[in-house]
């Protein structure tokens, strides 16, 4: 699924720019909710079949997923911080400006979200009292100034934080019977329909609050199921080539196939081919290297993006294709230097626990 998890985060990129060669792909919140499906698969999977008996471990399970986000995260960070302190930019003047006006509690929150990634996501129904300093809630972040995620540094990490309350509540729910996970959905669907009869029909409603989008992460433990199903019949491998084929298509011309209702019509065709996408993939090394650039595509395009602006590169074949390729060769040095390193020590980890686990075994009467 690599290569689909790339033209995802791709698809982030073209929302932050421009077209690539005229499509747009899925867009920005399209593709969001599909990351949430393929990690809902991918929980289900290594929890069901990886961290089990006695590598069991709960802390085990959620140290390894921080040491998959945080690491990388971190170093672009620490890169993005004193570039902004040296050449400015929005969110230097956001904090020169309001700085004096937010009371201890704000700041910290500030400081601890953008350093924890845990709830920037809740920003967006946070906005900033000027008069008293302290945070307010509201319906609609649009409606006030300043508009609180204009203070993240990597903003479009939101999207982690509702990634790391799945992982925390992940080891409880995905273990689950099919009964319990329709129910959780059934739960999550009809809040959603709630909201939307309530008005809450746009940002951050629509796809920002946690509550509601479990229903794509559990989505993916329903594809996992599938995938337990189908992994050990045969398949004529053109079948599954045509699975990929026909998302990667999808995915990649979706604002020019002149579908109704394409949103949901995705969605379901999503989550149902993934099984066989992830059947055909899972032992190709080029595709697995591909799929490992995704997170550090994401999480670092727009500090690509801060750097292309501030030095002037020249934009060669529209922002979309300049910014798409300079992040990509970004995120390889970011994966060799960084990320391959720290999944070594994640999977010396998990064999660590069993070890000790079976010697402490044997050494039991």
């Amino acid at each position: 699924m690599g290569t689909l998890r790339v033209i995802l985060a791709i698809s982030v990129i073209i929302a932050h720019s421009s077209a690539l060669f005229g499509f747009n792909f899925v867009g920005g919140s399209l593709a969001v909710e599909s990351f949430y499906i393929i990690s809902g698969f991918y929980m289900s999977l290594i929890l069901n079949e990886k961290y089990i008996g006695e590598k069991g471990s709960y802390m085990l399970f959620i140290s390894n997923r921080f040491l998959r986000l945080y690491p990388v995260y971190w170093i672009v960070l620490l890169l993005t911080i004193p570039m902004i302190i040296l050449f400015g930019g929005s969110i230097y003047d956001n904090y020169a400006l309001y700085f004096h006006q937010m009371n201890f509690t704000t700041f910290a929150y500030l400081t601890f979200s953008n350093l924890m990634i845990f709830f920037q996501d809740a920003v967006m129904f946070l906005g900033l009292n000027t008069d008293t300093g302290s945070l307010f809630f509201t319906s609609d972040f649009r409606l006030h100034d300043p508009q609180l995620y204009k203070f993240l540094f990597i903003p479009q990490a939101w999207t982690l934080g509702i990634e790391l309350l799945f992982y925390i509540v992940a080891p409880f729910i995905v273990r689950r019977g099919l009964k319990v996970i329709l129910i959780i959905i059934s739960a999550s669907l009809l809040l959603r329909l709630i909201l939307i009869r309530q008005g809450l029909d746009y940002d951050p409603w629509s796809y920002r609050f946690f509550p509601t989008e479990l229903v794509f992460f559990l989505l993916g433990n329903i594809s996992y199921r599938i995938y337990t199903k189908i992994r050990s019949i045969s398949i004529s491998p053109w079948l599954l080539n045509a699975a990929i084929l026909f998302i990667l298509g999808f995915t990649i011309f979706f604002n020019n196939i002149p579908l109704h209702k394409k949103t949901p019509v995705y969605l379901i065709c999503f989550f149902i081919l993934l099984p066989f996408i992830f059947r055909k993939t899972k032992n190709s090394k080029f595709d697995n290297y591909i799929g490992e650039l995704s997170y550090p595509i994401y999480i670092s395009h727009l500090f690509v993006l801060f750097l292309l602006t501030t030095f002037k590169v020249p934009i060669i074949g529209g922002l979309g294709l300049t910014l798409t390729i300079s992040t990509i060769i970004f995120s390889i040095i970011l994966n060799e230097l960084v990320a391959k390193k720290i999944e070594v020590l994640r999977q010396r980890r998990v064999k660590m626990k069993y070890n000790s686990v079976q010697l402490a075994g044997l050494k039991s009467p």
